[in-house]
Parts: structure tokens; sequence; C-alpha cells
């Protein structure tokens, strides 16, 4: 699928391919394609190109003195899946070649077809980008990159407040410290509640966890508890 930088590598194809050559006539479509139809024609316009992100822009520009008199025609591509530019003999048109520019004469016969088999390629008349995109990462980086460092700063919060701080970032709401957490909001075991109780691997040993004086459940330690077994005297601590 083509990218910013493919789109990139296109319109400098088209413009040391097709540099030299003066095109003449009519801009042909194919029947297939549900693209809109170009409504330009000069018996002689050079063919220039321009990429911005994933958007490719042709420019015709009619020569002096080509008749009949034409203003200059742009044209925004977006190459869908498997769109593409080549420049081939006219009597060698490739398949799915659904838009076509030929050269005038006495030059080669030429065409610059773009190609798109899978045709979910697309293009618009009046050259304007598509508005809402944002700084090409080719020609405008430092922009792009400034976008970048917004939202993944060098220094990011702890992962455990970063979503909640993004969260109200997004919501404009000021940020929220720790001392104004509503109750039962903290993960933290609260210092002054009672130690977790365990049950021991031992056969109906319990082992309060936790506390300086707890030892293993065999009893051996001070802190200890132990529930005996019938045969035995009450309890031992």
């Amino acid at each position: 699928m083509p990218e910013g930088p493919e789109l990139h590598l296109a319109s400098r194809f088209v413009n040391e391919a097709c540099g030299g050559l003066v095109f003449g006539g009519c801009v042909e479509k194919s029947p297939i394609s549900r693209n809109p139809e170009v409504p330009f024609e000069s018996s002689a316009y050079r063919i220039s190109a321009s990429a911005r992100g994933k958007e490719l822009r042709l420019t015709l520009s009619p020569l002096p003195g080509a008749q009949p008199p034409q203003e200059p025609l742009a044209l925004v591509f977006r190459f869908g899946m498997s769109g593409s530019f080549q420049l081939v003999p006219r009597d060698m048109l490739p398949p799915h070649a659904h838009l076509r520019f030929y050269t005038a004469p006495p030059g080669p016969r030429l065409a610059l077809c773009f190609v798109d088999i899978r045709r979910f390629g697309h293009w618009d008349l009046g050259g304007e980008w598509q508005p809402g995109r944002g700084p090409c990462v080719l020609l405008e980086y430092e922009q792009f990159r400034g976008i970048l460092d917004l939202w993944h700063p060098k220094d990011p919060p702890p992962p455990s407040k970063a979503p909640s701080r993004t969260r109200r970032a997004r919501r404009g709401l000021p940020e929220q410290t720790t001392a104004q957490q509503p109750k039962g909001t903290s993960l933290q075991q609260d210092p002054e509640a009672p130690p977790v109780t365990e049950k021991g691997r031992g056969g109906g040993n319990l082992v309060l966890s936790g506390g300086p004086s707890s030892a293993s459940s065999s009893g051996e330690g001070k802190g200890t508890t132990e529930m005996g077994s019938p045969g035995e005297e009450g309890m031992a601590v």
C-alpha cells in the first residue's frame, strides 16, 4: 500500500521522467473509473508533480501560445492500495490505466498513466490538499517532531498516573493530586490495617503474617498461634 515515502518518490519520478516532455490533447479517463472527468485540453502543456503526506498533486501548465487558451489545472491524487504512475509507449498502455496524458508530436509518442489495479485510488479537481492533515513527515519534519514530543514526552509520568493525566487533559480538567483522591480509590494497603491472615501449610495451623515476630507454621518461634489436636491441652501461644 503506497504511503508517504512512496508518493514522494512518485512525484520525483513524474518530474524527472516528464520534465523534458510536451503533452497535448485531451486527458483521457477509462470508462470503468468512477472518478471525475478531467475537463482539460491544450495543444501543448507540461506536467509537474509535488507530494505532501499521502497525497500527490499533478499540475498541468499550458505553454505560451497553446490552443485553446487554458488556465493551469491541478489534480490531487490519493493512491489507495495500488495506485502508481507509469510512463509507457502510447500503443502499449498497461491494464488498469484509469487516467492517461498523451505527449504531443513531433516528440516520442508516450503516455503518462495513473495505474490502479484495485481501483481504490482517487483524484480531485482543484489541487487543494485535504483539510485537517498534519505536517508532512518528509517536508515539515520539525513541526511533525514537535507534535510527537507533545504526545510522547522524553520524561513521561509514572505508568500508574499516565492514563489519568491523559484523560483529564483531554477533558480540560485540572490535574488531581494524591491528597485529593477520594477514600477507597488507592490500591495501596493502609499501614494501620491489621495483618492479613494466611492459612498455614500444616493442617489446622494459622499463621499471622506481616508482624515482626512471625515465624513458620511449625510453631518454633514466638508470635505463632497453633491450634492443637483434640488430645492436647488447650492452645499454645
